[in-house]
């Protein structure tokens, strides 16, 4: 199995003295800050380790192909005819829809209505006639009496 290297490895005599000179000059050349380091990504080795690498160096995605130009009718006059047809569509199932339920309505439910309206007629009371008379005789003393015949 592959080990990792260390990040930092120890110095001898001979590189301590180097880099305690190089910490001792002063800095020269330009400055780069950490938000203008370039961007790293992590792609395997071919070690099978994984090796950093700018991003800028790595091959980019292949562009999309571009559309072509349509052909024929004008974009904007496609669109308002698939308008228009998707309207009228619309419409004619609209159409078909209110003729099927005027079609159910007329036979089928005004049938219906007749039959309940003569159920309703037929259980009414609507031909006798009752002629209710009140009889009241007056006698002596301020007695009444009341009699009630129907005919």
């Amino acid at each position: 199995m592959n080990e990792p290297e260390p990040l930092y490895k120890p110095l001898d005599d001979q590189h301590r003295a180097d880099a305690h000179q190089w910490t001792q000059q002063p800095l020269t050349g330009p400055v780069e800050l950490y938000e203008e380091r370039q961007p790293v990504i992590y792609v395997p080795g071919p070690n099978g380790r994984m090796v950093a690498v700018l991003k800028e160096h790595l091959p980019t995605v292949p562009a999309p192909v571009p559309a072509p130009p349509p052909a024929g009718f004008d974009p904007v006059a496609q669109r308002v005819l698939g308008g228009g047809i998707g309207i009228g569509t619309a419409a004619a199932g609209v159409g078909w829809g209110v003729g099927q339920a005027t079609a159910g309505l007329s036979s089928g439910s005004a049938a219906l209505f007749l039959a309940a309206l003569l159920a309703w007629r037929a259980t009414r009371r609507g031909g006798d006639t009752y002629i209710t008379n009140n009889h009241t005789t007056n006698r002596w003393w301020g007695r009444s009496s009341t009699s009630i015949r129907n005919h």
